[in-house]
C-alpha cells in the first residue's frame, strides 16, 4: 500500500540522543502543542489512582463518560471513550471507511486523517483548508476538519462549521470535527452539542492537550447515541487504563477555573511571541487562534532542517513541517515567559553563530588585505543593505544592537511594526574594525566584550 507513518512533534527521547543530551529534561519542547500552564494538581489522584492497577478497568467507562459529558452539557451515552486523539481517529476509519470510499481532507492539516483512510482503503480528495466550508458533499463518505487547524491555527467559527455540518447531513456524508485544541482556543466555538445529537457528525475531544498530559494517553468523542453505541461497540477493549480513568475524571471535574487561566497565560505570551518571531528577519509568522504558531521561513538564511538542528544544539526543538507538505515553514508551541525568551533567544544565537561561521570562511584573505571584501552581488542574500557595501560579515554579528551612534535605526515594517536596520551603519565593515572582530571571534570571546573593546571606542 505504500504507507509512511506519520510524523509527529515531540521526539525527545530521540532529538536528546541527537544532540548528546544526557536526559531529556535539558530541552525545551516547542515541537508539541501542549497547554503552557502545565498538568493541574494531579499527582495526589495518580497515587491514589495506582492502587486500582490490580484490577481491569470497566470497559463501559460510566464515571469518565459521565464527566466527560458534563463538561460539555450533553449525556454519557454521546461519549466514545479513546486512548488519545489517534485511537480515536484510527476507531472512525475502521469502523466507516471501505475500499474505494471517497473522503476530503483540507491541506494542510494533521496527517493521521489520510494515513488512517489510505490504509482502510479511502481514495483521498485533497481541498484548500480555506475552501472545506464551500464543499460540495455529495458523493462523499466522509469530511475531516480540524478546528482549530493544526499547523496553520486558524479557527473557523461555530457558524462556519455548522452551515458545512448541515451540508453534510444533507447528503450523508460523515463529518470528523477534530477539536483537539479548541479549549486553548475559544471554546465557545465547539459543535460538540450539535454532534450529540446528529449520528454523521463525530466530535473529537484531547485531554493530552488541553491539560498538558501528554504521556497518559486519553481523550473522547462525541456523537448521537446511536452512533456512540456502535462505536464503543467496535473500539477495543479496555482502550484506557484505570490510572489514565482517574486522572481524566479527576481533570474534567475539580479544575474549573483552569482552562480560563490557560487562555489568559496563552493569549498575552502568543501575542509577545509573534511580535518577537516577526522581528527577526526572514521569519514570516501566521496569526494563530491557539497555542502555536506557524512561521514560513522561505526568506531566512537557511531551510527547516539546518534550522531545527542548529536548534538542538541550543537544547531547543522546533517543529519542521515540512511532513505537513509544507516547504519552509517550521511551527513552534507557546509556552511560558521564560521558555519563549530562550526561544528567542536561541534563534538569535542561531543565527549570531551562522555569521560567525561565514566570517571565519573569510578570515583568510581578509586578514591578507587588511581590509573587509567587498560586495558580492551575485550572492543570494543581496543586497542586504546597500549596493558597494562591503560584506565579510554576511551578518553583524551584533545585530541588533539598538544602538543608534552606530548610524541604524527602528524603521517601519511594510507589513507592519517595526525592524531594526543597519542601513545607515558601516562600522562593521570598515577594514580595522571588522579585522579586530573577526580575531575576536576567533579566539570565542563573547559577543558583548568584542562590542565593549572595539566598537564602544569608535562610538564614544
Amino acid at each position: 500500500m505504500e504507507l509512511t507513518p506519520c510524523f509527529h512533534g515531540a521526539r525527545v527521547a530521540e532529538s536528546a540522543e541527537r544532540c548528546g543530551k544526557k536526559t531529556i529534561d535539558e530541552l525545551i519542547d516547542f515541537s508539541v502543542n501542549l497547554n503552557p500552564l502545565g498538568p493541574p494538581g494531579l499527582r495526589k489522584k495518580f497515587l491514589e489512582a495506582f492502587r486500582s492497577i490490580t484490577n481491569y478497568p470497566d470497559n463501559r467507562y460510566l464515571d469518565f463518560r459521565k464527566a466527560a459529558a458534563d463538561s460539555l452539557g450533553i449525556f454519557p451515552d454521546n461519549i466514545i471513550p479513546g486512548n488519545g486523539s489517534s485511537e480515536l481517529i484510527r476507531l472512525f476509519a475502521e469502523t466507516l471507511i471501505e475500499p474505494g470510499d471517497e473522503v476530503v481532507i483540507p491541506h494542510p492539516t494533521f496527517g493521521e486523517y489520510e494515513f488512517q483512510c489510505r490504509l482502510f482503503g479511502a481514495e483521498i480528495k485533497t481541498v484548500a483548508y480555506k475552501d472545506i466550508v464551500n464543499l460540495e458533499s455529495d458523493g462523499i463518505k466522509a469530511v475531516f476538519l480540524c478546528n482549530p487547524n493544526n499547523p496553520t491555527g486558524q479557527l473557523l467559527e461555530r457558524k462556519k462549521v455548522l452551515d458545512l455540518a448541515k451540508k453534510c447531513m444533507g447528503s450523508e456524508t460523515f463529518l470528523f470535527v477534530d477539536e483537539a485544541f479548541i479549549e486553548l482556543s475559544d471554546p465557545k466555538e465547539s459543535i460538540a452539542d450539535y454532534a450529540a445529537d446528529n449520528d454523521l457528525i463525530f466530535v473529537l475531544r484531547s485531554l493530552t492537550k488541553t491539560y498538558s498530559i501528554p504521556g497518559i494517553r486519553i481523550g473522547f468523542a462525541v456523537t448521537s447515541s446511536d452512533s456512540a453505541k456502535i462505536f464503543n461497540d467496535v473500539r477495543l477493549c479496555w482502550n484506557l487504563n484505570s490510572i489514565a480513568i482517574s486522572i481524566g475524571i479527576e481533570a474534567l471535574r475539580n479544575y474549573p477555573d483552569y482552562i480560563s487561566r490557560s487562555l489568559k497565560l496563552i493569549n498575552k505570551e502568543r501575542s509577545w511571541l509573534f511580535l518577537k518571531l516577526r522581528g527577526i528577519r526572514g521569519f514570516k509568522p501566521y496569526p494563530s487562534d491557539t497555542n502555536f504558531i506557524l512561521i514560513d521561513i522561505g526568506d531566512f538564511i537557511m531551510d527547516p532542517s539546518e534550522l531545527s538542528h542548529r536548534m538542538l544544539d541550543h537544547g531547543i526543538i522546533i517543529r519542521d513541517c515540512t511532513s505537513f507538505s509544507l516547504r519552509n515553514h517550521i511551527r513552534i508551541a507557546v509556552r511560558k515567559h521564560s521558555e519563549n525568551r530562550k526561544l528567542i533567544a536561541a534563534f538569535l544565537n542561531v543565527i549570531s553563530d551562522w555569521g560567525k561561521e561565514r566570517a571565519e570562511k573569510e578570515i583568510g584573505s581578509a586578514l591578507e588585505r587588511g581590509t573587509a571584501a567587498r560586495s558580492r552581488i551575485n550572492c543570494e542574500y543581496y543586497p542586504c543593505h546597500f549596493e558597494g557595501q562591503d560584506c565579510t560579515f554576511c551578518f553583524c554579528p551584533f545585530y541588533p544592537c539598538e544602538d543608534e551612534r552606530t548610524g541604524g535605526e527602528y524603521i517601519q515594517r511594510t507589513t507592519g511594526g517595526t525592524v531594526w536596520s543597519c542601513a545607515g551603519c558601516d562600522v562593521i565593515h570598515r577594514g580595522q574594525i571588522a579585522e579586530k572582530v573577526l580575531k575576536g571571534l576567533m579566539k570565542e570571546r563573547k559577543i558583548k566584550e568584542i562590542w565593549n573593546t572595539e566598537i564602544e571606542p569608535i562610538l564614544a
